[in-house]
């Protein structure tokens, strides 16, 4: 088993941050999340969602790890769409949970000027709490409200994935309600990587690696019922990491690897280990660009139901 030098990309914020965007800025156009919203989960919890809106209660979110809250507002988005009712403004409630002080306060503005496509057909309250999962776990009182929707984008692999689900399930959701879980799928490439590696003592945090099969593992051991999503393909461009030189192709690379410096602080033998694992799982777009698949989708948790 090798033995690890250097830190975990999460350790340090601003060097996850960057090295997210570079992964973003090589992927094809589109929005992978957006459209597994549009596509396929609006389908899969259009039912439950009407009828909670339509009681004129509040319908109550919890964001795990929003981030800038592009994601959240898709989502809330999404809900307008899929409403029967025009007639009147719904009632919604969001908590958000997320501990990066800069995308934070870009939540909050962007919570201070909604867009009129969300004024218009709902009285939207935030309770926006910058802390991480794990701090607002330890902090929650028996008596807190209850909510119809936990929603994890992306935001499983720093959760804790087992314990989390099994919290949300319990303690955060009422008599009924569902978990939503954005996450890479079993054969993502990202995820491949992870399974390669872990054997090799090479992976600094396997959460970031869990898979669209963990969750449905965990909902299968609780005996929950869960629906799955086909989930959307897109291709990234790897060609950067191969340029030592490049550094946006380091950026990539550390988070291809959640390794933060990976070019700096791996080992010369560990360092074309992964190098060779990119370039055999890559294939060349004619162009002389070498592209990987990453594949993504939805795991839905239902409970009560």
């Amino acid at each position: 088993m090798s033995h690890l030098e250097g830190h975990s990309l999460i350790t340090c914020l601003e060097a996850y941050s960057k090295s997210l965007k570079s992964c973003y800025a090589s992927l094809e156009p589109g929005n992978p999340t957006l459209e597994c919203f549009e596509e396929h989960v609006v389908t899969l919890i259009g039912d439950y969602v009407c009828d909670r809106l339509e009681d004129q209660s509040p319908f109550c979110i919890l964001g795990v790890g929003s981030g800038d809250g592009g994601n959240d507002f898709a989502f809330l988005e999404m809900l307008s769409k899929i409403r029967r009712r025009k007639d009147n403004k719904f009632q919604l409630f969001q908590r958000v949970i997320e501990p990066d002080k800069q995308m934070f306060q870009a939540f909050r503005a962007k919570a201070e000027h909604l867009p009129e496509s969300l004024k218009s057909w709902a009285n939207i309250e935030f309770d926006l709490r910058s802390t991480t999962y794990q701090e607002y776990v330890e902090q929650k009182k028996e008596d807190d409200m209850k909510f119809d929707v936990v929603h994890f984008v992306h935001s499983l692999y720093y959760a804790g994935l087992e314990p989390a689900l099994e919290h949300c399930y319990e303690k955060e959701l009422g008599a009924k309600g569902i978990i939503l879980c954005m996450i890479q799928s079993e054969d993502s490439a990202y995820v491949k990587y992870g399974r390669a590696f872990s054997a090799h003592g090479m992976i600094y945090n396997p959460g970031a690696y869990y898979s669209n099969r963990h969750v449905k593992d965990v909902a299968e051991k609780n005996g929950w019922k869960y629906v799955e999503c086909s989930g959307e393909t897109k291709t990234c461009d790897i060609t950067a990491i191969f340029d030592e030189s490049s550094r946006e192709g380091n950026q990539l690379l550390d988070f291809l690897t959640h390794w933060l410096d990976v070019r700096v602080t791996a080992t010369k033998d560990n360092l074309q280990k992964i190098l060779n694992f990119w370039e055999n799982e890559s294939v060349d777009d004619g162009l002389g660009k070498k592209m990987v698949k990453m594949r993504m989708g939805a795991v839905i948790i239902f409970k009560g139901m």
